[in-house]
């Protein structure tokens, strides 16, 4: 395995994958891509509402991708950084092709099977759909319920 998609958006299940896909990147020599996803403001909100919305919308996506590309420099990954719009799901599993990724790593919000089923999400969305396999990282908090 040579380059990771890591799905953020500065959630903690998104830490953990952050956590998760640079831990496994150091053991296997592996560059990392972020990719954060998010939904364009409606464009109904008008001037000036629309474009105030969207410039902290992309204040707030470009601070957690610089977080996580700050992780990476820290732990010596070579790493890069993508802000994408649109449908989550389509846009990481576009990310993951367009980018030729060995490995998609995101975190899970931890709603367990029957919420996932039946809200959807965007976890099992990419594992149903992806090309390549898919490491969910589970919350801290989560995990360390498990370990205690």
């Amino acid at each position: 395995m040579k380059k990771f998609l890591v799905a953020i958006d500065g959630s903690e299940g998104s830490e953990a994958a952050i956590d998760e896909a640079l831990e496994l990147a150091q053991e296997v020599g592996a560059q990392v891509l972020f990719a954060l996803v998010r939904k364009p403001p409606s464009p109904l909100l008008g001037y000036p509402y629309y474009e105030r919305l969207l410039s902290t919308e992309l204040g707030k996506a470009r601070a957690t991708i610089d977080a996580a590309t700050g992780k990476a420099d820290e732990a010596g990954i070579e790493s890069g950084s993508e802000v994408l719009e649109g449908d989550p799901v389509d846009e990481i599993l576009s990310a993951a092709d367009n980018h030729r990724a060995d490995l998609i790593v995101m975190g899970s919000r931890g709603r367990g099977a029957l919420a996932g089923a039946l809200l959807g999400s965007v976890s099992s969305g990419v594992v149903q759909h992806a090309s390549v396999p898919v490491l969910v990282a589970k919350e801290r908090s989560a995990r360390h319920l498990v370990a205690a």
